[in-house]
């Protein structure tokens, strides 16, 4: 982490095409091999892969992460968690390694290099990285034993549907949260409402603050 800090503090001095180059090369290739190994091990843990993930895209300045290089990484890792949880259990036999240098040298539209013949070479749409992260937050939320539940109604400023996490079935209390960008969004203050003002938390806050 020392060392990667002090890389980002060059990024105000460097073009944005070069930084981005730098971590294209030497961050996002180590980091995928990292989470393949990580989402290749028997009854692994799609909650504390959710948590890694959060934790190295929210270690970036926003203008980092938003680098199309950093970005496409990022997308590619999720992209890889989506590939894991459809195999389950032949995860460990059957999900490929990704060679992300060899994917970004890769001309638009080519079979990417190190990635199975049966994955996609699209990069997925918005929607279905919403879908694929949403799975990760409700088994984490299963696993903290609190309750996703559909709220039945939407945010009334970004019209995306509401989620309740609580600790039970009541529909009282607990968060309400809803999913955007492979990351979870709530009110800043207390359980929420569709009308309020929402910003994206970590889902240890989620977790925290759904347990109150």
């Amino acid at each position: 982490m020392e060392s990667l800090q002090r890389v980002l503090e060059w990024s105000p001095l460097i073009r944005p095409s070069v930084f981005s180059q730098i971590l294209e090369t030497e961050f996002i290739p180590k980091w995928l091999d990292v989470l393949h190994v990580w989402l290749i091990q028997p009854n692994v843990s799609f909650g504390e892969v959710a948590q890694w993930y959060s934790f190295w895209k929210d270690s970036f300045p926003e203008e980092v992460r938003n680098m199309e290089g950093v970005e496409r990484g990022f997308t590619r890792g999720l992209d890889l968690m989506n590939t894991a949880i459809a195999l389950g259990s032949d995860a460990p036999t059957k999900l490929a390694k990704p060679d992300f240098r060899a994917e970004m040298a890769s001309p638009p539209g080519s079979p990417k290099a190190g990635r199975a013949k049966t994955t996609p070479t699209a990069r997925p749409s918005a929607r279905t990285q919403e879908i694929t992260f949403r799975s990760i937050v409700e088994e984490f939320v299963a696993s903290n034993n609190l309750l996703f539940i559909p709220a039945g109604k939407v945010h009334e400023l970004s019209r995306i549907p509401l989620y309740r996490v609580s600790p039970t079935a009541d529909g009282k209390g607990g968060l309400l949260i809803y999913i955007l960008d492979d990351a979870v969004w709530a009110s800043a203050e207390g359980v929420g409402g569709p009308s309020d003002e929402y910003r994206a938390i970590s889902l240890d806050e989620m977790i925290v603050r759904a347990s109150q």
